[in-house]
């Protein structure tokens, strides 16, 4: 009888540690959006992230006034479960676009982007502190136009840096830089010579320690584009440049390496003003040729995250029609190895904020959103974060929409892809 009771014991700690465990899991998923620290700039938008080795995750955002004519970055941390612990707008430094940010090995931050050098643009990169206060700042002077696309991460200590040049000829080039993050050093720089108007878009370290190098093609008169894929040797060496057959002038474009070595490649397309868009991927061999493809509706990409078993989260927003005025709600599809959907969320008016605004609101006024970026988590789930235009107090709309600005916006999905 003793035994019994020892063993239905057992039992029910170990029904109890489950459900605790589940209650502990479902804590860590969610959607959540944080407020504007500045009164000047008023409007954010999440463009990087990285995940810190306690679990935090640190975000890197745009802020802008109200115009749009002036912005500064954003950085702020957040625990595992989404609450807000520090938030630092860098008031005096003005910026262009931000691209990147990783944690190095010495647990220094390194944030990047582009500024403005009077009539044109020139890279930009900052190191910060844990509490996102710049102590070591690099703007090389440049004498023609540099937009810093995007940045990988080599080895925790070297990163990859593609870029796009505007040469004396007026031509777009892709230029590849090899940085030493911890002294700030260029152990060199290599433009991808091509004679044709090209702009980088992604850089991906692959597996076998070459680079693929993302891009578009622009043609003569720069009023088309279609994309274009390099490899590229660790010496920055072109292997092979391939085209990729799709329709022109896509939305964005993204790429990834699965566990096997072929690429996931996707591209959007979208129609405002009909509210219909599209994402096109395609799974290329390790030499860039079509395998296969899929096209998935409603949903216009911005980037896809990779996940274990070769699934992979694409991100972005469905644009709509809604009381003939076209929106953006934010969205994202799990797709498996066999580019099929497997499971999608659209944020809807029972999700929150909309769930918070009173009814008459949520229904003639909803709010709109878009997912920019996104990252695997060390522990199997995903965070996707962007930005959502909202009032800064649900529960008193305005149901004129006076009251809105664009938040920060971050969604966390456990490892089925759920919250």
């Amino acid at each position: 009888m003793k035994q019994a009771a020892s063993v239905f014991k057992k039992g029910c700690l170990i029904i109890v540690l489950i459900m605790a465990q589940a209650v502990f899991v479902a804590a860590q998923t969610g959607i959540f959006y944080y407020p504007n620290p500045s009164e000047n700039y008023v409007n954010n938008k999440l463009l990087a992230l990285t995940e810190a080795p306690n679990q935090e995750i640190y975000l890197l955002g745009k802020l802008s006034n109200a115009s749009y004519e002036k912005s500064i970055p954003y950085f702020c941390r957040v625990d595992k479960r989404g609450n807000l612990l520090i938030e630092n707008p860098l008031t005096k430094h003005q910026v262009y676009d931000l691209s990147a940010l990783f944690i190095l090995n010495n647990q220094r931050v390194k944030a990047f982007g582009s500024r403005r050098q009077g009539p044109i643009f020139a890279p930009w990169m900052v190191t910060l502190n844990t509490k996102g206060n710049i102590v070591k700042e690099k703007s090389d002077y440049v004498v023609y136009s540099t937009i810093m696309n995007d940045v990988t991460n080599i080895d925790g200590k070297n990163l990859m840096i593609a870029e796009t040049k505007v040469d004396n000829n007026k031509l777009y080039n892709i230029n590849l830089v090899k940085l030493d993050a911890e002294k700030d050093e260029t152990l060199w720089s290599k433009r991808i010579e091509s004679n044709q108007n090209e702009e980088a878009t992604t850089v991906v370290a692959l597996e076998d320690g070459n680079l693929l190098v993302l891009g578009k093609k622009y043609s003569n008169d720069l009023s088309d584009y279609s994309p274009v894929l390099y490899k590229v040797n660790p010496s920055g060496k072109p292997l092979w440049r391939v085209g990729i057959p799709v329709p022109d002038n896509f939305y964005a474009q993204d790429i990834a390496e699965d566990s096997e070595g072929n690429l996931i490649y996707m591209c959007s397309y979208s129609k405002e003003y009909m509210g219909s868009n599209e994402t096109r991927v395609i799974k290329l061999n390790k030499q860039g040729q079509r395998k296969s493809y899929n096209v998935i509706l409603d949903i216009s990409a911005n980037g896809l995250v990779m996940k274990p078993e070769n699934k992979f989260v694409l991100y972005g927003s469905n644009i709509k029609v809604y009381n003939k005025r076209p929106i953006t709600k934010g969205k994202y599809v799990v797709l498996g190895s066999n580019l099929k959907p497997l499971h999608e969320h659209e944020l809807s008016q029972t999700d929150k904020p909309d769930s918070k605004m009173p009814e008459e609101v949520t229904k003639n006024l909803p709010t709109t959103s878009d997912l920019t970026t996104g990252i695997l988590l060390k522990d199997g789930r995903v965070a996707l974060a962007g930005r959502i235009y909202m009032p800064a107090n649900p529960a008193k709309a305005n149901p004129y929409g006076n009251d809105r600005n664009n938040f920060a916006l971050m969604i966390i999905l456990d490892e089925s892809g759920r919250f």
